[in-house]
């Protein structure tokens, strides 16, 4: 018995049938598995806290096991609200640095489940740092919700399978003429914007149908059945198996009432670039999210069908050819008779369409990129730093103990000699250190030689902060005009205690080597440097800003040479060098800042003499730079009366000086010497840079001073490191 070629009881439509059959179970086996699943997978998350904290929490939260969340750093509450509610992001975390409660936003509108799951991961997160959070769910009596929208979306994809189901067993599944190909289509689309209309009323509620619900909704039911008339053309009774495979299994989540977002990886990007997919987020954009972030699922929804519309006009093409397509009416051909064509122009089409595929999904990637810059997302950190191992110090109760582990102790091969060592006290007991041109060992397995660098000490223990590239704690940067790079030497260090992490801002100096020799180098501007320390944890980089442009001018005040926080603000203390004869001394002056706001210097405020100004150039002298400081120095309190300590005229002075003032923006006065600290030019022996540490031992009336060592010969240093290291002693203050 013959049958004709495109009969749909052929063993070539039981193939295709068959593989529908198999890629449905597997489909719907695969995402079923997922779908039991309630964990979320890359949500966005937007966190709002300033920006040197959001920095780090970013950072840390995108690297948590499983990654559930793929957070980004909010300019502002409200810039939050508003992605949350267009939803660019699933939840949104409120960081208040006062107490120990955070706020978490989230939209009522949305899944309820994957709300469920992205607060008791948020609350995990925070319940690990000794933090709570309480939920804030916003638009609580939204309507319409997202299970609505999610039924409209069903509702219209099968709409549309069943129009076609219904055309085919009506016509046959193949249009015999194209006039009749053409009639088919536009009745698609007639029933596809009347359906539109319909959903548009059904999610409008008293407001009524809103014209761009409607029209996403009338393109989900046309997508629908232009896809299974495609499948149709290219298989025949057979593309309604597969049709269905493809709106069965891949609008299982919605059918289970199942986020994406709860999906792991390949099943998500395989929902949500199917048109079931697709359609649930262009929907739920059109209708809860007022057209926001439409553009990406609709261009999703448009390559659908202009790829099965390509392959309806290829087949219809091929037909005109006189290939061997199976449309209803051909020739019959005998049943042992292999068709060498009807082999073929699936192929042709196929290859044909394939082109067209990639270029819209190109298109689709440039989408996604775009999106991914919406929220003010702060930079990255740079490498996360890790801590070397313990040397043990033993119990550091003197200024002897100090003297001892500084003298005697060789140390990890990271730090062998530096100067600087200015310190601050974390909220856990641990103590930082940071120095500047820092010597490490032959055998160390990273750069030599650094410009900064960083201790933690505590629990008897000395260990070295390492980032991962083994170089400077704060990188070097690129020099504009130079190939030698810019280095950041520390000059002061000062710390804000949170609940559950430190804030430490480090003050730098930028410099540049200009020749071989050791003093050959020139100053270029400070920078400041921010670390967050969370108790018993590597503190880490989060960012450093440049302040001002670089320039060697030494009369430019160098912000940060001494730094203190003093209710709740940062007092930042320049130094500047007066191109005058006979003048070895620095001039100091003084701005203030929020902590969580130092590297927004636009937030500075300078003391003129009478009140804070933003105008750096009004601010007015505290100490004159005859008789004054050195570049570098520190300033403190103690029982009410502030200090500046330093050595009076740089390295050609003989003293350790204190100047007292009744407030940390003055008036000081003419200072009074405290220690002797020559430096021995007969020698080469250079003592300098006496920076005190009031936390360290502490005892009324006094304070511990460390002061720095060097060699005129670079030689002597490298050949024994032990000599370029702080010392140690006691002052008492007047």
């Amino acid at each position: 018995m013959m049958r004709p070629a495109g009969d749909p009881t052929r063993p070539g439509w039981r193939s295709w049938a068959g593989v529908a059959l198999l890629l449905q179970v597997l489909l719907v086996g695969a995402i079923a598995l997922d779908v039991a699943e309630t964990e979320p997978h890359k949500v966005p998350l937007a966190i709002v806290a300033p920006p040197v904290v959001a920095d780090t929490l970013v950072d840390e939260v995108g690297q948590l096991p499983g990654e559930p969340f793929a957070p980004v750093a909010a300019a502002s509450a409200q810039d939050a609200r508003r992605a949350l509610l267009a939803g660019e992001v699933r939840g949104v975390v409120v960081v208040d640095l006062a107490e120990t409660v955070d706020t978490l936003l989230l939209d009522g509108a949305a899944d309820a489940t994957l709300n469920r799951a992205v607060a008791d991961r948020v609350g995990a997160v925070e319940a690990s740092r000794g933090r709570t959070v309480t939920e804030r769910v916003l638009r609580a009596d939204a309507v319409p919700t997202l299970d609505r929208v999610r039924a409209m979306v069903l509702l219209c994809g099968w709409g549309g399978f069943a129009l076609v189901a219904l055309i085919s067993f009506v016509r046959g599944p193949f249009a015999r003429t194209l006039t009749l190909g053409v009639s088919r289509v536009l009745g698609v689309v007639a029933a596809a914007a009347a359906a539109g209309l319909g959903v548009a009323a059904a999610l409008g509620g008293s407001a009524g149908p809103d014209v761009t619900v409607a029209a996403v909704a009338g393109t989900v039911l046309a997508i629908a059945a232009l896809v299974t008339l495609a499948l149709e053309a290219l298989a025949g009774y057979a593309g309604l198996a597969l049709s269905a495979a493809l709106f069965v299994a891949l609008a299982l989540p919605l059918t289970l009432g199942v986020d994406p977002a709860l999906l792991s990886d390949v099943s998500r990007v395989l929902v949500v670039q199917s048109p079931p997919g697709a359609s649930l987020d262009a929907l739920a954009a059109a209708a809860l999210h007022h057209g926001a972030d439409l553009l990406r699922p609709l261009l999703v929804l448009v390559s659908w069908a202009l790829v099965a519309l390509a392959v309806l006009l290829l087949t219809r093409r091929a037909a005109s050819r006189g290939a061997a397509v199976p449309i209803s009416g051909s020739p019959p051909a005998p049943a042992d008779v292999v068709d060498p064509g009807l082999r073929r122009w699936r192929l042709r089409v196929l290859a044909a369409v394939l082109p067209v595929a990639l270029v819209l999904v190109g298109l689709q990637l440039v989408v996604d990129l775009a999106g991914e810059d919406r929220l003010a997302a702060a930079t990255r950190p740079p490498s996360r730093a890790a801590v070397t191992e313990c040397i043990g110090t033993g119990e550091l109760r003197t200024v002897a103990d100090l003297n001892r582990v500084v003298t005697d102790l060789r140390g990890s091969p990271a730090f062998q000699g530096a100067d600087v060592g200015a310190s601050v006290t974390l909220q856990d007991g641990r103590r930082l250190w940071l120095f500047g041109d820092t010597l490490r060992a032959p055998t160390f397995d990273g750069q030599r030689f650094v410009r900064n660098s960083m201790l933690v000490t505590g629990e008897g223990c000395l260990r070295v902060v390492l980032p991962a590239d083994g170089g400077a704690l704060v990188p070097d940067r690129r020099s504009n005009g130079s190939s030698a790079p810019v280095g950041y030497w520390p000059m002061s260090v000062a710390v804000e205690h949170f609940p559950g992490y430190d804030l430490v801002a480090v003050m730098l100096q930028r410099v540049r080597t200009t020749g071989s020799d050791p003093f050959d180098f020139e100053n270029l501007g400070p920078a400041v440097a921010v670390f967050v320390a969370a108790p018993d944890q590597t503190p880490q980089l989060l960012g450093v800003r440049d302040i001002g442009a670089d320039s060697a001018d030494l009369a430019r005040p160098a912000w940060g040479a001494a730094s203190a926080i003093h209710d709740g603000w940062l007092y930042l203390y320049g130094t500047a060098r007066e191109p005058a004869p006979l003048v070895f001394g620095h001039s100091l002056r003084v701005a203030r800042v929020r902590p969580e706001e130092v590297l927004d210097t636009g937030a500075w405020r300078f003391w003129d003499g009478a009140e804070w100004v933003r105008d750096a150039g009004a601010a007015v002298e505290l100490i004159p730079a005859t008789g004054g400081t050195s570049q570098t120095l520190s300033v403190f309190a103690q029982d009410d009366t502030w200090y500046a300590l330093s050595k009076r005229d740089e390295f050609l002075g003989t003293d350790i000086t204190v100047w007292s003032a009744p407030a940390p923006w003055g008036p000081f006065d003419s200072g009074r010497a405290v220690a002797p600290l020559p430096s021995d030019a007969a020698t080469g022996r250079l003592r300098y840079m006496p920076l005190a540490h009031p936390e360290l031992l502490p005892e009324p009336g006094t304070v511990i001073v460390s002061y720095s060592r060097n060699r005129t010969d670079v030689a002597e240093i490298i050949e024994d490191p032990l000599e370029y290291r702080p010392r140690f002693l006691r002052v008492r203050l007047p």
